[in-house]
């Protein structure tokens, strides 16, 4: 049974703590009909949703911006001797056997700035998966290991599933298959090995076929059923969120008065920002400025019609969560802001927006789409080392009342 998003505020490492529109471009969902599982939650005050996955496409011109990167396998470590190296691995875990032979065979080189590794491609498809995570984990907290630093990540088991329609041989897959490694907590595979997988492709073709297959995003489509026990009364309310969201009223209305099984798309109920973003990703005019939108920019910007060129980084981002936000606890409402921690850091937040669904934007670039997923794979997504902790904030009124 999945687990709902109280439980999963209660429940996952001991308890979450509480701290204080141009056109977009165009993407695919990769879905065959015949396989789609269609998830029902359970009834709530805001219906009851029923969602399948989809993994959505990038746009065949972006792929081309994709920075492909060296087919040399490359580990950056800051460590100024072999000695030092050996002592850092087991520092993260690894049995000196395990350091032995990761190092064996492999050709190093020390700078002022740290350890370059360059094992072989053997070595790389050997590592056993225990091996493969603790070695990863301490590569991902260096951002010179591009790949590790970031991985990416398969939100499917089932690896054929997720590369439907891709055109890549059998062989490219079980190479997939061989390299990813479980997320430390929650559903998931990590990706990190695309230098070694590219360079294996048996053509310029398989190549391009394979980094786009490894682009796409997991997304869900998502619909809300009216008919489920709830009050219409009480489902109105929640979609309107304190009538920061009073435009889906007469729709909500209409639908329930003229339908036979009255349901509704989930991107209908989201407002007129958030809507037009939903399933896209970003469109080379939101770089204009140098930048693309990122997690904060898109919670920040959920409900307004203009949007406000305000991101993570920005040096007042706090200050403005506390005078804007208050803390807030499950039972959610739509349109909360959800903070993902890991230790001291922020690493991510979310918007909720009914039973466990989220809309996100996972990535502060070009190939990362707004959607919807469910808040276990956002945190898997986003949960490098096990620790991320969770935090949500309620959007604070105009006092004396708000007014639309």
């Amino acid at each position: 049974m999945r687990p709902t998003l109280t439980v999963l505020f209660l429940l996952l490492a001991g308890g979450y703590r509480l701290f204080a529109q141009e056109a977009h471009a165009p993407v695919t969902p990769i879905a065959n009909r015949s396989t789609r599982e269609v998830r029902t939650g359970s009834p709530g005050a805001w219906g009851q949703i029923e969602s399948y996955q989809v993994p959505l496409s990038c746009p065949e011109k972006y792929v081309s911006l994709f920075q492909t990167p060296s087919q040399q396998v490359e580990w950056h470590l800051k460590a100024g001797t072999v000695e030092e190296l050996g002592e850092l691995l087991e520092s993260a875990g690894l049995t000196r056997e395990e350091s032995e032979s990761i190092l064996y065979g492999a050709h190093v080189m020390s700078d002022s700035e740290g350890a370059r590794v360059f094992p072989d491609e053997e070595k790389v498809f050997s590592l056993p998966v225990e091996t493969r995570v603790k070695l990863y984990s301490l590569l991902s907290h260096f951002q010179e290991n591009r790949f590790h630093h970031r991985p990416i990540y398969i939100n499917n088991e089932n690896l054929s599933q997720w590369f439907q329609g891709a055109e890549i041989p059998l062989s490219a897959v079980e190479d997939v298959a061989q390299l990813a490694y479980p997320t430390p907590r929650g559903p998931g595979y990590f990706f990190a090995d695309l230098p070694v997988t590219l360079r294996r492709a048996d053509s310029a073709v398989t190549e391009r076929n394979l980094l786009k297959a490894l682009l796409r995003r997991p997304g869900l489509i998502a619909r809300v059923r009216l008919d489920c026990g709830v009050p219409l009364d009480q489902i109105a309310d929640y979609w309107t969120a304190g009538y920061k969201n009073k435009e889906v009223l007469p729709l909500l209305e209409s639908i329930v008065r003229t339908a036979d099984k009255p349901v509704i798309d989930v991107a209908h109920l989201l407002p007129p920002g958030a809507r037009q973003l939903l399933n896209c990703f970003p469109s080379p005019v939101h770089g204009a400025s140098g930048r693309y939108p990122d997690w904060f920019w898109t919670c920040y910007n959920f409900f307004l019609r203009s949007p406000v060129d305000i991101y993570a980084d920005d040096p007042n981002r706090n200050s403005i969560l506390f005078t804007e936000f208050k803390p807030t606890m499950p039972p959610l409402q739509f349109g909360d802001l959800i903070l993902l921690n890991s230790g001291n850091e922020t690493v991510h937040g979310c918007i909720h927006i009914a039973d466990d669904l989220v809309f996100t934007k996972n990535g502060p670039d070009i190939f990362s789409p707004w959607v919807l997923m469910r808040i276990s794979e956002v945190v898997s997504f986003h949960d490098l080392y096990g620790d991320v902790t969770l935090g949500a904030y309620r959007k604070i009124p105009p006092s004396p009342a708000y007014e639309q």
